[in-house]
């Protein structure tokens, strides 16, 4: 899939981490590589099984990305001047990152309950076309908007310093050699932003409390609210997340930071 560059390096990065994720999608049937005509009712319940699980794997990883991608554009358009054009675009460009956001959502429920070989080519068909798309509507304009009409800041050096102090830190294009080591490492970085986005206010806040290692009822008495509440958010963190223990959250939360 070709993706229109938008002068943005950190943009473009991001959209190299996604398109990467959705090729392998490109190579998901290992059945489909000695038989073009391959289907799913061709393999047993376990390989079946194992492919859903795969799929599901990579189907939250886009949806992490794709997050973590519209909170780092949406923190570029909240600098914007408040012009009408400027507006405009803002209002159209985050809508059309709810869409996606939507349609993710109901391909998971997809990955759940149809054959994961189709399933599998119709996320690979929907994301990349949305990519490209995207990138030509909204992306390159959104760096042009900001480089016309807004030319003290400089999105590839003032503003993305301010942003990653605030979203994300340590960015790949900081870098002068882009190892293969570096850009997993920000591939998973930005996974795990676009899965903390999903958070609400106050599963952010218990969030940060788990992490500094206070307890359910310490975390009850800080927020003032009822220990099953705080275990009702704890297992909405870890369901987001996709962790299992306290351990594994404590390592994506480091990651974060």
């Amino acid at each position: 899939m070709k993706i229109n560059l938008t002068g943005h390096a950190e943009i473009d990065q991001q959209h190299e981490l996604l398109d990467s994720t959705v090729g392998r999608l490109a190579f998901f049937c290992s059945e489909a590589e000695h038989n073009p005509d391959a289907t799913c009712d061709g393999c047993n319940a376990i390989k079946q099984k194992h492919c859903r699980s795969v799929l599901t794997t990579v189907t939250g990883e886009l949806a992490a990305f794709l997050a973590g991608h519209s909170a780092y554009e949406e923190k570029m358009m909240e600098l914007l001047p408040s012009t009408p054009v400027c507006m405009a675009h803002v209002k159209a460009h985050k809508s059309a990152h709810e869409g996606i956001a939507k349609q993710m959502k109901k391909l998971s429920f997809q990955v759940a309950n149809e054959s994961p070989r189709d399933v599998s080519t119709l996320i690979w068909r929907v994301i990349g076309d949305w990519l490209g798309d995207h990138s030509t509507l909204f992306d390159t304009r959104l760096v042009r908007l900001g480089k016309s009409d807004f030319p003290k800041i400089d999105f590839d050096s003032e503003l993305v310093t301010m942003l990653d102090q605030h979203v994300f830190p340590n960015r790949p294009t900081r870098s002068k050699v882009s190892t293969s080591a570096n850009v997993a490492f920000q591939a998973k970085r930005l996974e795990v932003r676009g899965r903390f986005e999903t958070l609400s206010p106050a599963q952010r806040r218990v969030f940060w409390l788990v992490f500094a290692g206070k307890t359910n009822a310490e975390i009850s008495n800080a927020l003032g609210v009822s220990v099953n509440t705080i275990k009702t958010h704890r297992a909405a963190i870890f369901q987001k997340m996709d962790v299992n223990s306290v351990l594994e959250l404590v390592k994506k939360a480091d990651i974060l930071r």
